[in-house]
């Protein structure tokens, strides 16, 4: 017996983080939930909100839903919603004083866990969270750090969902696919691969440290770094590289095409990804959905991702993480090994999965109203 139609839902959507600049983070969660949204719960009616000065970049988003509504927010006014069935803020921004059911996805709470703000010094970002209905964290790592800093919230309305992996962009592909992609992007094969930005927490140190002492190093394996962020820290970095002799294997890149990044992905020997915080770790999957197997830090909820298809190290031990790094570089059996589980955990992770449990949420938020 089929299922019955949900009924349908009028969801509004802050989408204001998409008109970034930038193709990963948030932007990209937006640019690939809202589509899988579409196709798994056409009961659903989004209408696209803009916050203050980023309606003035409407444009930018003309591809994303073509035929929803668009409505702009200018803050501190209260927004009239009373014609939708819940609001829901893509990141961490919520408006006020109204009676409208509220939810947002929350990404991560770096600002506490790195930055040290109390939850009471906090105050945006707090009264947001408190001022939500729903809440939808994208790891039982980031819903635990939620209830930690703040705890007097109601666990039952707090849901993880993971995001998603496109599998038609990132897949094995064989090296002649993937020629022209490194060859813009001043790439030499083989290299290792670090993908996601140039700041401290990110703990590039290890991934240099861990290089220098390993046998990819030897074997004339280079180390690119993909992102771009702090130029401080960046040149901290590449001084650290000129004290280890690295200068000559390693290279920086600040940005990549959104069409490259697959590609040069997947023609990667390996992955490194020593981050001591991240809200998720996607590039982690996307590897893995490329058929490139890697190495991990064991921190925050990179394990929760990883589970048992890569090795994870401590974020501080670049002995253990180059060890773990010339096992998956040059044991064979390892190595296939870890492309088969990567393979088959990352083919768990769908935007369509993501974007039906999306929808549940959603519709279990309108219930509370």
């Amino acid at each position: 017996m089929d299922s019955p139609t949900p009924k349908p839902l009028r969801v509004g959507f802050d989408v204001t983080s998409a008109t970034s600049h930038r193709s990963r983070g948030i932007a990209s969660y937006i640019r690939a939930l809202l589509p899988a949204l579409e196709i798994a719960a056409p009961w659903v009616d989004p209408i696209l909100f803009l916050r203050n000065e980023r309606w003035l970049r409407k444009e930018a988003l003309a591809a994303l839903l073509p035929g929803a509504e668009r409505r702009w927010i200018l803050d501190p006014l209260k927004v009239p919603l009373g014609d939708l069935d819940v609001y829901h803020g893509m990141g961490t921004h919520l408006p006020r004083g109204n009676r409208t059911v509220r939810s947002f996805t929350l990404h991560d709470l770096r600002s506490f866990d790195l930055d040290g703000a109390a939850p009471e010094e906090s105050g945006r970002r707090v009264k947001t969270i408190r001022r939500a209905d729903r809440i939808l964290c994208i790891s039982e790592y980031g819903r635990d750090r939620l209830l930690h800093h703040v705890p007097d919230l109601s666990a039952p309305h707090i849901e993880v969902i993971h995001h998603g992996v496109d599998h038609k962009r990132f897949r094995p592909r064989d090296g002649a696919e993937c020629e022209a992609a490194l060859a813009g992007a001043g790439i030499k094969a083989p290299f290792l691969l670090q993908l996601g930005s140039f700041f401290p927490h990110k703990n590039l140190e290890l991934a240099i440290e861990s290089f220098a002492r390993s046998r990819a190093r030897k074997e004339g394996v280079h180390l690119v770094f993909i992102g771009g962020g702090s130029k401080d820290h960046s040149a901290q970095l590449k001084r650290r590289c000129d004290e280890l002799c690295l200068s000559d294997q390693v290279l920086w890149v600040d940005s990549l095409d959104a069409p490259a990044v697959p590609l040069v992905l997947a023609a990667a020997e390996a992955l490194l990804f020593p981050s001591r915080y991240e809200g998720f770790g996607l590039p982690i999957l996307e590897a893995m959905a490329s058929g490139v197997p890697g190495v991990s830090s064991n921190c925050a909820c990179l394990p929760e991702i990883v589970g048992d298809a890569w090795p994870t190290c401590s974020p501080d031990d670049p002995d253990m993480f180059s060890a773990a790094l010339d096992r998956t570089l040059f044991d064979a059996e390892q190595r296939t090994e870890q492309i088969r589980l990567g393979l088959a955990r990352a083919s768990a992770f769908t935007w369509e999965r993501c974007a039906t449990r999306t929808a549940e949420f959603l519709a279990a938020a309108s219930r509370l109203s």
